[in-house]
């Protein structure tokens, strides 16, 4: 799968997981400037990072 077919099925479809975690105080900030910087939603921007990553990594997604 090229990486524009995987970033559409990553991106694409009704959202209906959620994955919490923590963060410091100072994350939190930092990624909330981040995302009005790129006019954004933290939760897009924070979407649109991990599927970046996964593509830079697909070759471990084939494996499995």
């Amino acid at each position: 799968m090229d990486d524009t077919e995987l970033r559409k099925r990553l991106l694409n479809g009704r959202k209906t997981e959620r994955i919490n975690f923590a963060v410091t105080p100072e994350l939190k900030a930092a990624t909330e400037r981040l995302a009005e910087e790129r006019c954004t939603s933290v939760s897009s921007l924070i979407v649109s990072l991990l599927s970046q990553e996964v593509i830079a990594n697909k070759s471990i997604l084939e494996d499995r």
